[in-house]
């Protein structure tokens, strides 16, 4: 989110194998001039991780910066229209933390059988949870099996580049013939710009916590000019192109706790969609904008407004888990004139062992009519009885905050906010994923 931090003081404290700083007792500023939104006066900086929580800003063996640190792989449910299961990470990914915390279970497709248990933790990380049951895996070809089309290959050897944005300036920006731009597993301390439009971005099956794209500049970063990047400068990677599929890939920007807004991806193309994708960073993880977007079988972490943006995005059968204490899972500054903002519909809100019961908003509406939804989500413990918080100067009576059928211990509806919506029936029946995405089907939901 667009803000600066004033702190009052300052904690160390330990993340994996890393120190970092802790502000305590901070608020949000004035927003950024480069988004267009106003930041709200609520903290906005996180609380202490929880001990052997994964984060971006774990330390390698030579004491470089890395994103390695991930969630261990969760099990896949039994399902009868194909696998459910969402995709974990696998322990501590190359250079990463020995202290992560453990990837969530798969989910169980349509039919299917119970859902996949936690995965193990990797180094002393809490144990992830099992998957709640689903809508079923999509039965769209993986992205390593599609052929007839141009392929471009990035790896450390054998390769057709060495690095993904090399790979990427070698395609024209009017592109129209599909390509794969296929990655091979490793860490790619890279600051991205994707503008090439039909394309895939491809990691291989399997490997989507050991495939990283990664950078670590953030909002307060310079820009050698005076000032600093802000929000949107700060992202790790910036994907301002259409019609792009991405899948078995971690995006991750490597500032550590307490270091301001740091953006892993922001995305900004019309009808891109990904699948088996990580998304990891503290403050501001992922940041979704102006156009439509859909995220499939995902996990996204993060503790303050990890997912947010003025886009139609659906979330399906993916899990937003907190690694430590913060403010709200989302922050949508949605249109007026958009009838849909970020939806979520099945998938899971979890959280690190330390984080406090009931101290997560799902939402605060970061613009004044902000919209978000969740659709038989299972929510953790670690989300509060009012549900839903105003952003500064904003007021719930404008934004457009809604349920339905929500299950878990942060499920409770008797002390939601009162201007938050219970879907009716008939009103959740709305919530298909052609109808808010304004008749596009993407082919990751079929």
């Amino acid at each position: 989110m667009p803000s600066t931090s004033v702190c009052t003081g300052w904690l160390t404290i330990a993340l994996g194998v890393l120190a970092a700083p802790l502000c305590l007792g901070c608020s949000d500023g004035a927003a950024d001039e480069d988004e267009g939104g106003t930041a709200g006066t609520a903290s906005g900086v996180a609380g202490a991780a929880a001990t052997g929580a994964s984060g971006a800003g774990a330390s390698n063996a030579s004491g470089a910066p890395s994103a390695g640190a991930g969630p261990a792989t969760g099990g896949g449910g039994a399902s009868a229209g194909g696998a459910g299961a969402a995709v974990g990470g696998t322990g501590a990914g190359a250079g990463g933390s020995t202290g992560s915390v453990a990837g969530t279970g798969g989910s169980a497709g349509a039919g299917g059988g119970s859902a996949g248990s936690g995965g193990n933790a990797a180094g002393g990380g809490s144990a992830g949870s099992g998957g709640s049951a689903g809508a079923g895996g999509s039965t769209s070809a993986d992205c390593n099996g599609v052929v007839g089309q141009k392929v471009v290959t990035v790896g450390a050897s054998g390769a057709d580049f060495s690095t993904v944005q090399a790979a990427l300036n070698s395609l024209s920006k009017t592109n129209t013939t599909p390509t794969q731009v296929r990655i091979a597993p490793g860490t790619y301390k890279e600051k991205l710009r994707v503008e090439v439009p039909n394309i895939t971005l491809c990691g291989q099956a399997g490997k989507a916590s050991s495939t990283i794209l990664t950078f670590s500049d953030n909002a307060n970063t310079s820009n050698g000019n005076g000032g600093t990047l802000g929000t949107t400068g700060g992202a790790s990677t910036t994907l301002t192109s259409s019609d792009v599929s991405v899948e078995n890939i971690t995006f991750a920007n490597s500032t550590p706790l307490g270091g301001s807004q740091a953006v892993a991806l922001l995305v900004n193309g019309d009808k891109v969609q990904f699948r088996g994708c990580r998304f990891l960073s503290f403050q501001d993880t992922l940041y979704v904008r102006k156009a439509r977007q859909y995220f499939r079988d995902c996990y996204v972490e993060g503790t303050v407004d990890y997912i947010f943006g003025d886009a139609t995005a659906v979330f399906d059968d993916c899990t937003a888990h907190n690694v430590g204490g913060g403010t709200a899972v989302t922050a949508p500054n949605t249109a007026e004139s958009m009838a849909y903002g970020l939806v979520f519909l099945g998938g899971q809100l979890t959280a690190a062992s330390g984080v406090q019961a009931g101290s997560m908003a799902l939402g605060r509406n970061w613009g004044a009519y902000g919209a978000a939804a969740f659709l038989r989500t299972a929510l953790g413990p670690h989300i509060s009885g009012v549900g839903w918080v105003k952003m500064g100067e904003n007021t719930l009576d404008t934004a457009r905050f809604s349920e339905y059928q929500n299950t878990g211990a942060g499920a409770a509806t008797g002390s939601r906010a009162a201007q938050a919506n219970q879907l009716t029936a008939q009103q959740a029946s709305n919530y298909t994923v052609e109808k808010v995405l304004g008749g596009w089907v993407p082919s990751f939901s079929k």
